[in-house]
């Protein structure tokens, strides 16, 4: 029995559009607990390692596999939603890869270039059919770093992805062209989530609000 069942409309539009949005995916004490651990990570309170050390030195905070540090995260309420999803999207033998956390503090204009997430997997079963869960720990939109799409993009081939490491915070960041007219901006709460396709052109821009972004991002591939 799945944890979290979709509808056959929430489904089909993944695979219409590339992308949903899931509110109240989890409740606001499990929203509590992972921001806890969250802030204790980009503290450094709890070592959680960093994303390499290939990109512009700043205060974006890029940590990796966040769940394979932290206690009980695997066994957390998000982690076995999300990848009950993941099967319901993109088959039952759906297996974790990896997840990472992205803090993008206040006032702070590092961004996340405009990519497909298969433009890093190319030559993987991740650059076909594999999902990626964004969850949002603090409310997220546009002007403070939320996620934006191009709907339908997931749909075409995986676009020449080029290296922007060094002017980017992000390790190792890639970058392919987009007409950015074309995007949708996606406005999430605490506890609200996005699931994308991995060919799916996505990008998160600056933050220039008062509330800091928290982003917690669990990658699934086919086991095919």
């Amino acid at each position: 029995m799945s944890t979290f069942p979709l509808s056959d409309n929430l489904i089909n539009r993944f695979h219409q559009q590339g992308f949903i949005k899931v509110e109240s995916f989890i409740n606001q004490t499990q929203v509590a607990e992972l921001t806890y651990n969250y802030d204790q990570a980009t503290s450094g309170e709890i070592h959680v390692p960093a994303s390499g050390s290939n990109h512009v030195k700043g205060r974006m905070v890029q940590l990796v596999n966040p769940s394979q540090h932290i206690t009980g995260w695997q066994e957390h309420a998000y982690f076995l939603q999300a990848w009950d999803v993941a099967k319901q999207l993109i088959g039952q033998d759906a297996i974790y890869i990896y997840d990472q956390m992205i803090f993008k503090p206040a006032h702070h204009p590092a961004e996340v270039p405009w990519h497909q997430d298969a433009g890093y997997w190319k030559k993987t079963r991740g650059s076909d059919n594999a999902v990626t869960c964004w969850l949002a720990l603090s409310p997220a939109w546009k002007e403070n770093g939320g996620m934006q799409f191009i709907v339908g993009s997931h749909q075409g081939e995986i676009a020449e992805h080029y290296s922007v490491a060094h002017r980017s915070e992000m390790n190792g960041a890639l970058e392919t062209k987009v007409n950015s007219k074309q995007a949708v901006a996606v406005s999430l709460q605490s506890g609200d989530v996005t699931f994308h396709h991995c060919r799916m052109l996505h990008h998160t821009g600056g933050n220039y609000t008062d509330t800091p972004r928290r982003g917690l991002i669990t990658h699934f591939w086919s086991g095919d």
